[in-house]
């Protein structure tokens, strides 16, 4: 029973989001991809390492394009430009496939949305223990502690001292969590 690539918990065999390379619209357009004209390249990150791509800026779209080495692509994607809330403009994708508008775009093959692709989020694949640790070690860092199991941060200068002990309420219910799926995992 068991053994190497035998399966697991949740192992829907669904990439997820960080383990694709991903284009951000609004990234793109703060540092001004999104001009008409601009040419260059643009580095990402994700999980399994890092990857670039090529963008040229034509009037309403823009060509990703990249030369690696097993993968050669070119790709054309609509861009539009919607009103703001407060004023100003707001540049959205057009996904490929769906037509939908969209923030990201992910590279799978080509470029489209994660409903597109398939993708799920690793918190999907997260066991409720794992979510609540989660939780609980953003909060420590948000105190300006270390994460950790059932690590406790000293209060920080200058923060309520009843929002303090909300925040340490929200880490030990995380923690109770944790506790209960470990004394069930392992019949304690």
């Amino acid at each position: 029973m068991g053994g190497y690539n035998s399966g697991g918990w949740n192992a829907t065999g669904r990439p997820t989001t960080g383990e694709v390379p991903r284009i951000d619209v609004n990234r793109l357009n703060k540092a001004g991809a999104l001009r008409e004209g601009f040419t260059g390249a643009w580095r990402w990150n994700f999980d399994e390492g890092l990857s670039k791509v090529h963008i040229r800026t034509l009037v309403d779209r823009v060509m990703l394009s990249g030369d690696d080495a097993y993968d050669p692509y070119a790709e054309m994607v609509l861009i539009i430009w919607e009103a703001g809330r407060f004023g100003g403009q707001r540049p959205f994708f057009i996904c490929p496939d769906c037509g939908g508008r969209k923030l990201h775009l992910y590279r799978l093959g080509h470029f489209a949305c994660r409903e597109c692709h398939d993708l799920s989020f690793q918190s999907q694949r997260e066991r409720e223990s794992d979510r609540a640790q989660s939780r609980a070690n953003k909060i420590r860092r948000r105190l300006g502690g270390e994460t950790g199991w059932h690590r406790v941060p000293r209060k920080p200068k200058g923060m309520h001292f009843r929002t303090y002990v909300r925040l340490i309420g929200k880490i030990l219910e995380a923690d109770a969590v944790t506790d209960r799926y470990a004394a069930k995992r392992f019949n304690l």
